[in-house]
């Protein structure tokens, strides 16, 4: 009961009835997995995973049709989810024991004992249970010594084919040694190793491999599980041409203070850190690798945009907002207007690995602060509608013409509508006067007057 005790008390309630239920039916109702691993490092991770050494999808029906809520089924796997009204989600699976036709395929799935179940998980941390059931409320099962593995800091497989039938669990053990700060044990960190060395991982789908990489980046500080990654030569399953270049460490090393000042000034606009770190590993490479990153892993388009600016385009901006020589707000608006956030947290790192006090570092987080807690959110008052008061008949000149209404207003040269209106006439006068409203959409060049800020 002492492991119980220290869930939440709606949690343990709810652990208690659904045991009950177990007991009315004559099953066997463990909680099993991350949860009991981290109820014994005393971390604070709730995902309830229950299994049933009977059918668990018809227990899972017989819960919800008691308490209310809905149920998905994953019929291939024997896994029922249940959420209830309350909110809170239960995964309840049939105890089973898995074969494999072919290295890093998907498992195929037969009913077992609560033995062949915890067998078949990755780790001994992961391979304890805690009885649900009333007679035993709260007793930990550990077959295959997790808690001493716990209480020595070590990562174990539980059999030597384990890295061949999974791959992806190469990736969870780099990232399970450095979110504990444990080692793998001897035996299983050459079993990784070998693994590594096979082109197994080449054969997990796109979505799983992707799923394992994201996890990973999503982890505290995951700068050592990149290096990791790049020891072990595992980054050529993103692509082959990929290489984890200098500039990309820099900013890799730099980039948890860059989310740190982000989190602090914008707690309201959360950063893909997976992504934002991604992108970084990927800074300097060329268009074709970052797209044959998007296509192993198959991201869906806005995370693939996010990569696609950590390329060249991160490279133009940067040497662009380092520049010593004079860049209008404006022109860092234009630079920036278009980026992911996280590639712009990315920039914020590349500026914080230079020293401090340097002029490249002031310079460029001087121009993306400015950005970011002011230019970013200017607009202006005035619409399509005062330009067609103006005379300026409708077409493309509209967006040229508020466009430079916005950048004089960021730049101050404007602050109000008054001025607003008055920088309006004079543009749309001019427009007029060169003849420049057409029937065709005129190429976009700004005069040198408006280049250098002056107007009439």
């Amino acid at each position: 009961m002492t492991l119980i005790r220290k869930l939440p008390q709606a949690e343990r309630a709810l652990l208690k009835r659904l045991g009950e239920v177990a007991d009315d039916r004559g099953i066997s109702l463990s909680l099993v997995g991350g949860v009991v691993r981290d109820l014994l490092l005393k971390r604070k991770t709730w995902d309830l995973d229950l299994t049933a050494d009977e059918d668990g999808i018809a227990f899972a029906k017989a819960i919800v049709h008691r308490y209310g809520g809905s149920v998905v089924l994953f019929e291939r796997f024997q896994t029922a989810r249940i959420v209830f009204p309350d909110g809170k989600k239960v995964d309840i699976t049939t105890a089973r024991r898995e074969s494999y036709r072919s290295p890093a395929a998907l498992p195929n799935v037969s009913a077992g004992s609560l033995d062949d179940d915890l067998y078949r998980r990755d780790f001994t941390i992961n391979a304890m249970a805690i009885s649900l059931n009333a007679v035993t409320f709260g007793d930990l099962y550990d077959p295959f010594g997790g808690r001493k593995d716990l209480r020595s800091g070590i990562i174990r497989v539980l059999h030597a084919g384990s890295f061949i039938d999974d791959p992806t669990r190469i990736f969870r053990a780099i990232r399970f040694t450095r979110r504990f700060g444990f080692r793998l044990e001897r035996r299983s960190a050459t079993l990784l190793n070998r693994a590594a060395a096979t082109n197994m991982v080449q054969r997990l789908s796109g979505p799983r491999l992707c799923r394992e990489i994201l996890l990973l980046l999503g982890d505290a500080s995951p700068e050592k599980s990149i290096e990791t990654l790049d020891r072990l030569h595992l980054m050529r399953f993103l692509s082959r041409g990929l290489s984890y270049g200098q500039e990309a460490r820099r900013i890799v090393r730099n980039l948890n203070k860059a989310l740190q000042w982000w989190r602090k000034r914008f707690p309201n606009r959360p950063i893909d850190q997976p992504m934002a770190y991604l992108a970084a590993v990927l800074t300097g490479m060329h268009t074709s690798v970052v797209k044959s990153v998007i296509r192993r892993l198959q991201l869906p388009l806005a995370q693939s945009d996010i990569l696609e600016w950590s390329g060249s385009a991160r490279d133009r901006i940067m040497r662009s907002v380092s520049s010593k020589s004079d860049l209008r707000p404006s022109q860092v608006y234009h630079l920036l207007e278009k980026a992911p956030d996280e590639c712009i947290a990315g920039l914020l790192a590349g500026a914080l690995a230079h020293r401090p006090g340097s002029v490249v570092r002031r310079l460029v987080i001087a121009r993306l602060s400015r950005f970011l807690q002011r230019d970013r959110d200017v607009t202006t008052s005035i619409t399509g509608d005062d330009l067609k008061r103006l005379g300026l008949p409708a077409g493309p000149r509209f967006r040229i013409i508020l466009r430079q209404i916005r950048d004089a207003k960021i730049d101050g040269r404007i602050a109000n509508r008054p001025a607003e209106l008055e920088l309006a006439r004079r543009l749309v006068n001019r427009t007029i006067s060169r003849g420049a409203v057409a029937d065709r959409a005129p190429v976009f060049q700004t005069s040198r007057s408006t280049r250098t800020g002056q107007h009439g």
